[in-house]
């Protein structure tokens, strides 16, 4: 019977960031955003497979799954498996039976460089305090790019970093700073106490691994505005959308209060997207809005439709448009023009874009 062990090393052969296992059909993996069937060659023991994830558990992560598990509820969890790769799993029910979703966190981390962060980003990792966000859909990176803001901090500054996480995926080790991680569920029951708590534990810099509610939101605003600089994720698809979450998440009556601490607080809004790499692999594409004296004008006075124009015309501070950032990369041949327009959130900006240039003009005009 196939083992999990050889599971995950033939799935980090083929470079697949995901499995999906299943008691009822055979498993699969995702290979540059495709799910593909695993081929394995013999049959796949599902009571085996869990048993052998459990294995991988101490003790306290182990019982913590077993009643989630005997009371048919998902749990979430991470592991390392050593020298091949680190593990964030999910197990839950459906009409299919007992799953596990597995994502894959490579060991060795990518630099800001190698990911490509644009250079205003990473200097925001000096700032005192302030609110930055990486923003994007599920899948699109963020994790990877909070790690290598964190590592360049690590390496840069005598600080203390703090990390709320669910559940925790890289795991860092203290040089210049010191880096304590948290995990929800395990080490504080749910974000918003795990906040609270924060400010007791003296952090310079906070991780937050998403701001899912209202009570998580306002914490992580008024640590920002107390002179902590915080690092948070959200599942928005762009810059502006991401300010018009934040602010709808707070009853009306608290609104006006609550544009003025973000256009305090807010240091930028980075979003981003992976894309499939012509000739196999991927790369992000990315958005940047920085705040500047203009955003924080729209963002006090409700006028969040402008800053896209902002945005358009800031190029020379290093703010970004998707589109122009996606364009870039079909120019250069990195992606193909049908990827970029499958994966961009203003399709018909980028196709106004590829009217003009004359290697595009039959894609764009649906020839």
């Amino acid at each position: 019977m196939t083992d999990f062990d050889t599971l995950i090393k033939t799935a980090v052969e083929k470079g697949a960031t995901d499995i999906h296992i299943s008691s009822s059909i055979p498993p699969r993996m995702r290979v540059n955003e495709e799910l593909l069937p695993m081929r394995i060659g013999e049959p796949l023991d599902f009571a085996l497979i869990t048993s052998q994830i459990q294995g991988c558990l101490d003790e306290v992560l182990r019982r913590k799954v077993e009643r989630s598990l005997a009371n048919f509820e998902d749990v979430d969890f991470s592991f390392t498996i050593p020298s091949v790769t680190r593990v964030r799993a999910n197990m839950y029910t459906s009409t299919s039976g007992r799953n596990i979703a597995l994502r894959l966190i490579p060991l060795r981390r990518m630099t800001c460089d190698q990911i490509g962060i644009p250079d205003p980003v990473c200097q925001i990792t000096d700032k005192a305090s302030g609110l930055f966000i990486v923003t994007g859909p599920n899948g699109a990176g963020k994790t990877s790019t909070l790690a290598a803001l964190i590592d360049r901090m690590n390496e840069t500054r005598n600080i203390h970093i703090l990390t709320l996480e669910d559940p925790v995926e890289y795991v860092f080790e203290s040089k210049k700073a010191l880096i304590n991680q948290r995990e929800i569920g395990t080490h504080s029951p749910d974000f918003a106490h795990a906040l609270r708590s924060s400010v007791r534990e003296n952090p310079d810099v906070l991780i937050l691994g998403e701001m899912r509610d209202l009570d998580a939101t306002r914490a992580a605003l008024e640590l920002a505005e107390t002179g902590h600089l915080v690092f948070a994720t959200l599942h928005t698809r762009t810059s502006i959308s991401t300010v018009d979450r934040l602010i709808s998440l707070f009853p009306a009556d608290e609104q006006p209060l609550v544009r003025n601490m973000i256009a305090g607080t807010l240091l930028g809004v980075l979003a981003q997207v992976l894309m499939a790499r012509n000739g196999g692999g991927l790369v992000p594409a990315f958005e940047l809005l920085l705040s500047t004296p203009a955003v924080r004008n729209l963002i006090r006075e409700q006028r969040l439709a402008q800053i896209e124009t902002v945005i358009q015309t800031s190029s020379n501070i290093g703010m970004i448009k998707l589109e122009d950032y996606m364009m870039k990369l079909v120019e250069r041949g990195i992606v193909s023009p049908r990827e970029a327009l499958s994966k961009t959130f203003d399709r018909n900006a980028l196709l106004e874009r590829m009217k003009s240039d004359p290697r595009f003009a039959s894609l764009a005009s649906g020839r």
